[in-house]
C-alpha cells in the first residue's frame, strides 16, 4: 500500500479518535455537572423545572446568537421571590468567546432569574460594539432611572442584567454559576437596588 495512503488513514484516524474522546469527556462531565446541580438545588429547596419557563418570559439574552440550549432549569423561592436558575449554551457567529466551532463559537453561561417588578432595561458588558455605552464597564438600554454610581461601581462587569419589567434576569459574565447559595445571595443584593425606587 502507498505510504501517503497509510499516513492519510493513520492521521485521519488518530484525529477522529481524539475527537470522540474529546466528545466523551465533555458528555460525562456535564451529567457529572447536572448529577451535582440536581443534589445542590434539593438541599435548598429547588426542583426540576422545564426549558420552555425559561424561554416563556421573553428576554433578549436567551435568544441571543444563531443557536441556543437551556438546560439544568430549576424553579424555586429566594427571600420569598419566585426564582428561576439555568445553564445556557449559546452559539453566536464567530463573534463570542469559548470553544471554537466550525460554524462559530460556543460559550456556557447560567442564569438567575427573579420575578419582580423592575424598570424595563439591558444591561451588557462593554464591548467594541456595545450602542448606549454607559461606562467604561458597560453599555444600558431602556429605563435608566435606578442606575446610581454605587450600583455601577458593584455590577462593573460582573453580570449582564436583564428586565422585562416582571421578570429581571442576571448572567454571570463569562462564567457558570458553581457556588448557588452565594450567587443567588449576590444577585438579590443587587434586585434590592435595582427595585428599591420601585417599592
Amino acid at each position: 500500500m502507498d505510504f501517503r495512503i497509510i499516513f492519510l488513514i493513520v492521521f485521519f484516524g488518530s484525529a477522529l479518535v481524539i475527537l470522540v474522546s474529546a466528545i466523551v469527556v465533555l458528555s460525562l462531565k456535564e451529567k457529572t455537572r447536572s448529577k451535582s446541580l440536581l443534589e445542590k438545588y434539593q438541599d435548598i429547596g429547588f426542583r426540576p423545572g422545564s426549558k420552555d419557563i425559561v424561554e416563556s418570559k421573553g428576554f433578549k439574552e436567551t435568544r441571543m446568537g444563531n443557536r441556543q440550549k437551556i438546560y439544568n432549569v430549576f424553579t424555586g423561592t429566594f427571600q420569598r421571590i419566585r426564582t428561576i436558575i439555568f445553564d445556557m449554551d449559546t452559539s453566536v457567529g464567530n463573534l463570542g468567546y469559548g470553544t471554537g466551532t466550525p460554524h462559530g463559537n460556543t460559550y456556557k453561561s447560567s442564569g438567575i432569574i427573579f420575578e419582580k417588578r423592575a424598570p424595563v432595561f439591558l444591561l451588557r458588558t462593554k464591548s467594541p460594539i456595545s450602542r448606549k455605552v454607559y461606562n467604561e464597564y458597560f453599555s444600558l438600554e431602556g429605563d435608566s432611572s435606578f442606575m446610581t454610581e454605587s450600583l455601577a461601581q458593584t455590577i462593573q462587569k460582573r453580570y449582564t442584567i436583564e428586565s422585562t419589567g416582571d421578570h429581571i434576569l442576571f448572567v454571570p459574565s463569562k462564567r457558570r454559576i458553581e457556588n448557588i447559595r452565594k450567587e443567588l445571595e449576590d444577585t438579590y443584593k443587587l434586585l434590592e437596588e435595582i427595585t428599591e425606587r420601585n417599592q
